[in-house]
């Protein structure tokens, strides 16, 4: 994104007095000023910078720099509401897709915190056949909330060696669930 630099306290001043450019060109183009303003009034307040910053556009009455830099601005706002990530489909999940089936909603499983905690006792138990007993003892107290050095404190090695240890065990686990 340009960085664009603030106006002047003359290019305000300017702005300000030729603000009902803004609505004019809006009201021409039968384009609602609640839905377009924010469009063009980035483009009107570009010209305006322009106009002063660039001599050679002196030539041209700032009306016409105005409306064409608030043009550019709704072509490229349509241009960019035509994009098909703007066009997708929404889906509701309240909405049956045809008669004869459920809403989405009631599709979609509810949470069950008994199926969670099988599914961790499940892969806790598939980690330990594959770590040692003393990385196992190293997730134990992580999972309890002690700190990388009260751990290495308790299993009397450094805190760089139990980062190392929960490293292994990260890509053990990164294996059993994608693997």
């Amino acid at each position: 994104m340009k960085c664009e630099v603030p106006l002047t306290p003359e290019q305000c001043l300017f702005a300000a007095e030729h603000h009902s450019l803004v609505y004019k060109f809006l009201n021409e183009n039968h384009l609602s000023s609640d839905e377009f303003y924010d469009v063009v009034i980035f483009g009107y307040l570009r010209a305006v910078s322009r106009y002063f910053n660039e001599p050679e556009l002196q030539q041209y009455s700032f009306t016409t720099i105005a409306w064409r830099r608030m043009s550019a601005c709704i072509s490229d706002y349509r241009r960019k509401q035509r994009r098909p990530k703007h066009n997708a489909d929404v889906i509701s999940l309240h909405i049956k897709p045809s008669e004869e089936s459920l809403p989405l909603e009631e599709t979609i499983a509810a949470p069950n915190p008994y199926m969670r905690q099988l599914e961790e006792q499940l892969l806790l138990h598939d980690l330990a056949k594959r770590v040692s007993k003393q990385q196992m003892n190293i997730v134990h107290l992580k999972s309890c909330g002690y700190n990388d050095h009260d751990i290495a404190r308790q299993q009397n090695t450094t805190m760089k060696r139990v980062q190392e240890l929960l490293e292994e065990v990260r890509s053990v686990l990164l294996e059993i669930c994608y693997g």
